[in-house]
């Protein structure tokens, strides 16, 4: 096998993540309604914290811990964002009031 068959698989695998990734993002927007209807903040630090550590269960390489918690902490703002673009959007409830 040569370098195009290589370069044609990590195409193939770069095509599912930005698949996952926006799935993954999706549902994000979801998660941001959910907590802009319950009142609740767009970080949640706990969660974020459950994320990293079950990601660095899972992870059996080549890439190691660092790698794994630095590639997930940014999809975890970018999923911040899109929760908090989410938030400014989505109409407050009738006893909210925004500034």
């Amino acid at each position: 096998m040569d370098i195009e068959y290589w370069r044609m698989e990590i195409d193939q695998i770069d095509n599912q993540l930005l698949q996952l990734l926006n799935m993954r993002a999706a549902l994000a927007v979801n998660v941001g309604v959910l907590k802009r209807a319950g009142g609740l903040p767009v970080i949640d630090p706990e969660r974020e914290r459950e994320i990293l550590l079950r990601v660095q269960r899972c992870n059996t390489g080549p890439l190691d811990e660092r790698a794994i918690t630095k590639l997930f902490r940014r999809i975890i703002h970018e999923s911040r964002q899109i929760e908090a673009r989410t938030v400014a959007t989505v109409p407050p409830r009738p006893h909210e009031v925004r500034p």
